[in-house]
This record gives C-alpha cells, structure tokens and sequence, in this order.
C-alpha cells in the first residue's frame, strides 16, 4: 500500500471538492411527493443539493410535465438545502477515485520497471571488442578484433 504524503492528500481532497461541486449540476433524483411538493436532488453518487417547491396550479398528471416544461412554482415555498453530511460523503467518494488511481500507476510503474530490468538482465553480454593499430601502405588503419 502507498501511503500518500501532505501534498497527496491535499491534491486529492482539492480534488474532490471540485469533482462533488461539479456534480452539484447533476440532477439525480426528481420525485413528486404524496404532500403535492416537488424535489429535485443535485450530486452524484448522492444528492447532496435538495431543492423542494411547492405547485401553485392544480395539479396535472406527471405525463404532463415533460409536454407543457414544468408547472408554476409558489415563490413562498421554494426551498434550498444542502446536506453536508453528503456532500462530505461525495468528496470521500472522489478522494477515493484519485487515491485508486495514484495506486494503480505506482503498480503499473513499478510492473514496467521489473519487466525492463528483467529482460536488461536476460540478455547475453556483448563481446569485447579491441582496437588496435595496423601499419598499411604507409597510412594508419584501425584493426578491430572481436574477442569471445
């Protein structure tokens, strides 16, 4: 196990602030409540961003609202709120995601570096090689021997 230092954990918990407050734009639940109030959650994986409004209209069937966009809203109860304890749940969630990523790099690094000095060890010496010079019609040649 990788134990990621101050700068991992920093890096990882910005991070996930940003991937939970990004999510916030993401609706995942839209449920019409026996009480005749609308909600609406914003976050993955868990709506953390809850928005409740109550129609002031009649009430239609739910096929309906796809077709006309949306019913009006009473301005006295449209309500706001964030749950903080999912908020904070959907940070460690995506702190999660980049510790898994950081570990799965390290395994793949260290897996490339064995295979490398694996086959470096493998492989046959290379022959030494010796110079010499040779005197041939008055110029100089170089002569190389292969010794094995």
């Amino acid at each position: 196990m990788i134990r990621p230092g101050l700068r991992y954990l920093i890096l990882f918990l910005s991070l996930g602030l940003v991937a939970s407050y990004a999510s916030g734009m993401i609706l995942t639940v839209y449920s019409f409540l026996p009480s005749g109030t609308l909600e609406w959650g914003y976050g993955f994986p868990l709506a953390w961003q809850i928005r409740t409004a109550t129609p002031c209209g009649s009430f239609e069937p739910l096929d309906v609202y796809p077709i006309l966009n949306a019913q009006c809203l009473n301005p006295c109860c449209d309500t706001n709120y964030t749950n903080w304890i999912y908020f904070t749940l959907d940070v460690l969630f995506y702190m999660g995601i980049g510790y898994l990523l950081l570990l799965s790099y390290h395994k793949l690094i260290r897996g490339i570096d064995r295979q490398a000095r694996e086959r470096v060890n493998s492989q046959p010496s290379e022959p030494e090689a010796s110079v010499e010079p040779v005197k041939s019609h008055s110029k100089y040649f170089l002569r190389v021997r292969i010794v094995r």
